[in-house]
């Protein structure tokens, strides 16, 4: 399994990247007396629940990271941070009776299985990952989100006079230089490539072909990169900036592999409209509102949550 399909497959565990947490090192000191229970090695304590060494040194396995024995303090001090913030907002969770059923639970599985085309179980074996555990690391992250999206983000939204205001408040972010459009189709040998080329040219639809035979992360959603300007990806892109609308480019050698490009649109460089960049400002605002909440919430928690950390047991 490549670096992308194994951080996806474990996405899960990663949304721990959304928790940033903060523990001060002071409370180390205090916490060691209380932090050790018999023979077991306990780095944490979330309301007198607590994270033993051992389940730290499990779930940071899960991650596809380096060997825990392999990275800094500092890498592990931050990643027992937000196993703190996670266990907090699960037992949040739990406390306002958030549900999740198991058919959800193999809903989200079922998704991951479509994505890839391939069996999720089996891929994580290859890894060393137990398949029960991860399955539990989905529920937790059904259970954040659920949380979230009842008690954080719920009637969250910009007015249209917010993003009208924003607009004339910002016109340099809406001077845009010339854009393309683009689909590609990636794949590892000049021989596959030109295979494409042959469907594509026997009348074959672009993004079928590269749904099917595309390498590249975006081969799912039939190989679409989206509008891109000049200098903004590796200059063997550039080709696509003299083809026509509805153009296929030839083959394109490069670092990544055999490239054929369609350009799907081309956009003049100029002021975009307030109705082109509509979403694009609604989305923004939106989401700093949202930071704004989640922050102002997390805060809250915090107070009301009771937790000790041992550092020195990561050492």
């Amino acid at each position: 399994m490549d670096t992308r399909r194994c951080a996806q497959y474990l996405a899960p565990l990663l949304l721990l990247g959304l928790l940033f947490f903060s523990c001060k090192r002071q409370g180390s000191d205090q916490s060691q007396g209380s932090a050790a229970v018999a023979n077991v090695k306990i780095v944490a304590t979330v309301n007198g629940d607590p994270i033993t060494l051992a389940e730290f040194q499990e779930r940071f396995a899960r991650t596809g990271f380096k060997s825990e024995r392999e990275v800094g303090l500092a890498v592990k001090e931050e990643f027992l941070n937000r196993l703190i913030e996670r266990t907090m907002i699960l037992r949040e969770a739990q406390r306002k009776r958030i549900k999740v059923d198991l058919p959800e639970i193999n809903k989200r599985i079922a998704s991951f299985r479509n994505e890839h085309g391939k069996d999720v179980k089996s891929d994580l074996d290859g890894l060393g990952i137990d398949f029960e555990k991860w399955k539990s690391d989905i529920w937790e992250d059904l259970m954040i989100e659920r949380l979230l999206s009842r008690e954080v983000y719920r009637r969250i939204s910009a007015s249209p006079s917010e993003v009208r205001r924003y607009y004339l408040a910002n016109p340099q972010e809406f001077e845009k230089p010339e854009q393309v459009h683009v689909r590609q189709i990636v794949v590892t040998t000049e021989e596959e490539a030109k295979a494409a080329q042959n469907l594509l040219q026997s009348g074959a639809d672009f993004a079928v072909v590269a749904r099917e035979k595309s390498t590249a992360p975006e081969a799912a959603s039939g190989g679409d990169l989206g509008y891109f300007a000049m200098g903004e990806m590796p200059s063997e892109f550039n080709v696509v900036f003299s083809l026509s609308k509805g153009g296929v480019s030839g083959i394109v050698k490069s670092p990544y592999g055999y490239h054929l490009f369609k350009l799907i649109d081309k956009r003049r460089a100029g002021r975009i409209n307030l109705e082109e960049a509509y979403k694009e400002i609604e989305e923004k605002l939106r989401r700093e509102k949202e930071d704004n909440r989640y922050n102002q919430w997390l805060k809250e928690l915090r107070t009301r949550t009771k937790f000790e950390v041992n550092y020195t047991a990561l050492e």
